[in-house]
């Protein structure tokens, strides 16, 4: 290749990375800073739009398993397109919905097909020639970092604006767009058929089954373990018993879907957990923050986006900054406990807030949160797979993404069921009238500013006690995390 085309080839497949990296994460971000607004769009109860997630994360583990058999026969090109016009489909569902079963069924396709991006555009970096891959690692964090951070502001700019439903018609031309940008540079290669791996469609259908009734048996212990125990268990140890068959079975073929015999040592299986931990306190924290923001403090849609954008953006340079700290100083745990610190701190200066704090309240919390996933997420990262074989990363990523998935969907079902129990408990100590709404009507009213006056002010105080304990349960939650971290001595 001639010298004077490679910057040119270089930069183009750096724009291919940050395009397709991009786009999921900005669609996602600012679904879940729309939180109230879709769910009082679509009258839907926390419970309900939580398990519009779970649907969500069901249909991306689903393709996460079939993406290396997609790769394999029709090359990443044509798999990404394929999904883009996909993720576009769930889209315009979820803007025309008029309910919660076809915005459910809009994410569930875009799950399905927004799995694909994160995993193709890290993989993308490893076709980067070795002597300018540093860049293309710069081009991903940073294109995901960066989505992350304008998410919020973009959010609120079109709901406040034009309404919760363009933020999924915006989505379909950014669908044309990274298809422009990405298509004409991603890997065209395909697999020879002998290589290829090989799995019934059949069964990965079944084990979607499967995860779709682990999940809703986790959401019920959550939502309704008290009145309906039995159906936990009926939902849960069918899915459990599935997923062992499943996961037997892949163990005993010759090229498995994902090979986990490859993966199985200590190092990757630890910084699986961190990984999900990390996602965990990332999704919980985008999903309460916007509804303290807006709905117990009163800040506007456009106030709330502006501050997490600022908070974000503090996180990006929080990552920076740890990468060149990394560069002189590589160690991974004293990073860990730092990332740990600054989430905890966040959690309790929220906690500690009161009604009449204004936005500039917020910015130091959530600053902290931000720079807690910059510093928490590299040493895991690093630490996770650098002893990962390179014929096995494909499948080692394509792991981590189902967790990211399971990670997120389990935030945000935890931190609507803990809102919702809390919220209850709370409206009990205030000894409301016999007339008085119910906690549910009480909590959905408030969520979408649908209440007013007497009620509105009940019903806004109420929220903000609840957030509260939210805020403090996890807090409480980073204390084991870090101990083990502190403990353990495989990320040192």
């Amino acid at each position: 290749m001639p010298s004077d085309a490679a910057p040119t080839s270089t930069s183009a497949m750096l724009r291919s990375i940050a395009a397709v990296t991009s786009i999921e994460f900005l669609e996602t971000g600012m679904m879940t800073f729309a939180a109230g607004p879709i769910m009082s769009g679509l009258g839907a109860s926390p419970d309900a739009f939580a398990l519009s997630f779970t649907v969500y994360a069901v249909g991306a583990i689903f393709m996460l398993y079939k993406h290396q058999w997609m790769v394999e026969r029709y090359g990443y090109r044509n798999f990404t397109l394929a999904s883009l016009l996909l993720f576009a489909i769930g889209a315009v569902l979820c803007a025309t919905a008029t309910g919660i079963g076809q915005f459910t069924i809009g994410r569930a396709l875009q799950g399905a097909a927004g799995a694909t991006f994160f995993t193709a555009g890290r993989l993308e970096v490893n076709r980067i020639p070795p002597e300018r891959r540093f860049y293309g690692v710069l081009a991903f964090i940073g294109s995901l970092l960066s989505a992350t951070a304008l998410a919020p502001l973009a959010s609120a700019l079109l709901t406040d604006t034009f309404g919760w439903r363009t933020l999924f018609w915006a989505v379909v031309p950014l669908c044309g767009a990274v298809a422009l940008i990405a298509g004409p540079h991603l890997d065209r290669s395909t697999t020879p058929p002998h290589e290829r791996s090989r799995e019934h469609w059949g069964w990965v259908l079944i084990l979607a089954s499967a995860l779709l009734g682990l999940q809703y048996a986790l959401q019920e212990v959550q939502f309704g373990l008290i009145d309906h125990p039995l159906r936990s268990i009926a939902f849960g140890l069918p899915a459990c018993l599935i997923l062992t068959a499943f996961a037997w079975r892949q163990w005993h073929r010759d090229r498995p879907l994902i090979d986990y015999r490859a993966l199985l040592h200590w190092r990757y299986a630890l910084g699986i957990a961190l990984y999900f931990v990390g996602y965990f306190m990332a999704g919980a924290s985008g999903f309460l923050l916007p509804i303290f923001a807006e709905q117990a403090l009163g800040l506007t849609t456009l106030t709330t986006g502006g501050v997490l954008t600022v908070a974000f953006l503090t996180g990006l340079a929080a990552a920076v900054a740890h990468a060149f700290m990394f560069r002189r100083w590589p160690r991974l745990r004293p990073y860990m406990l730092a990332g740990l610190a600054f989430c905890f701190l966040g959690w309790s200066l929220l906690a500690l807030l009161d009604m009449s704090a204004g936005w500039t309240a917020l910015l130091l919390p959530a600053a902290l949160g931000a720079a807690s996933s910059a510093f928490f997420f590299g040493p895991v990262a690093f630490g996770t797979f650098v002893e990962v074989d390179q014929k096995a990363f494909s499948h080692a990523y394509q792991v981590k993404n189902i967790v990211r998935q399971l990670g997120l969907s389990s935030a945000v079902a935890a931190s609507a069921a803990t809102l919702q129990w809390r919220f209850a408990e709370r409206l009990g100590d205030t000894a409301p009238s016999a007339n008085a709404p119910s906690a549910a009507e009480l909590l959905h009213q408030v969520l979408g500013n649908a209440g007013n006056g007497e009620t509105a002010h009940l019903a806004s105080q109420t929220l903000f006690a609840a957030s509260n304990d939210a805020f403090i349960g996890f807090a409480l939650l980073v204390v084991p995390v870090a101990l083990l971290v502190w403990r353990q001595r495989t990320f040192h």
